[in-house]
């Protein structure tokens, strides 16, 4: 039901577009402000500012507003991704296909299913361009980095930097920013202006 949906909105929009009803810019940008901004932005502010607390995170506000940034931005990144396919693929079945392989990679490198610390530099550079590892490196510092954990053992108290076992599973403490942040922040720009030419140059209606 949804692919049909996709491909009736395709339709319709070659047909709307050819007979001079809107620009293809008119089109992108309110696609951009209703689909992605309207029903992904607010929506997760609302959430993120309701579970915040009761999930016991960090409490401070800092904390609390670098946890939103990344939820929005990773959010906003899997969006246009998905906006991409859709655009550049005519075939519903084949754009589910791409998707799945862009998923399943980032999802790969994404440090929950493997641990990236081992891994040799030239496959190290995969997770450069994996936006689940982004979000979730961003996630685990923001969260981390400043707390102390404190271990008794063989009558000893032994204070351990979370920022150690950050870097036992391959997380730094000092990429919230860069690359994580500024990462998706490039990967949302890159693809939505891709998507746009796509829809611009590509996407006509043929007689």
């Amino acid at each position: 039901m949804a692919s049909q949906d996709v491909r009736n909105e395709r339709i319709n929009f070659m047909c709307d577009h050819a007979n001079g009803y809107y620009s293809s810019f008119t089109y992108f940008s309110s696609k951009i402000l209703l689909d992605i901004l309207l029903l992904r932005v607010i929506p997760l502010l609302v959430l993120g500012s309701i579970a915040y607390r009761f999930i016991g995170l960090a409490p401070t506000v800092p904390a609390f507003w670098k946890l939103l940034l990344v939820l929005v931005m990773f959010n906003l990144t899997t969006a246009s991704v998905i906006l991409l396919l859709s655009i550049a693929f005519a075939n519903t079945s084949v754009a589910s296909l791409v998707g799945t392989l862009v998923m399943l990679h980032n999802l790969l490198f994404t440090d929950l299913l493997i641990n990236c610390a081992p891994l040799l530099p030239a496959s190290q550079r995969l997770l450069t361009v994996s936006i689940f590892h982004a979000a979730s490196e961003a996630l685990a510092v923001n969260k981390l980095r400043y707390l102390q954990l404190k271990e008794s053992k063989y009558g000893m108290d032994i204070d351990v930097p979370a920022a150690k076992i950050l870097s036992t599973f391959g997380l730094w403490a000092q990429t919230f920013w860069w690359p994580n942040i500024v990462l998706l922040g490039i990967f949302f720009g890159v693809v939505t202006f891709a998507s746009f030419l796509i829809l611009h140059f590509y996407v006509k209606e043929r007689r």
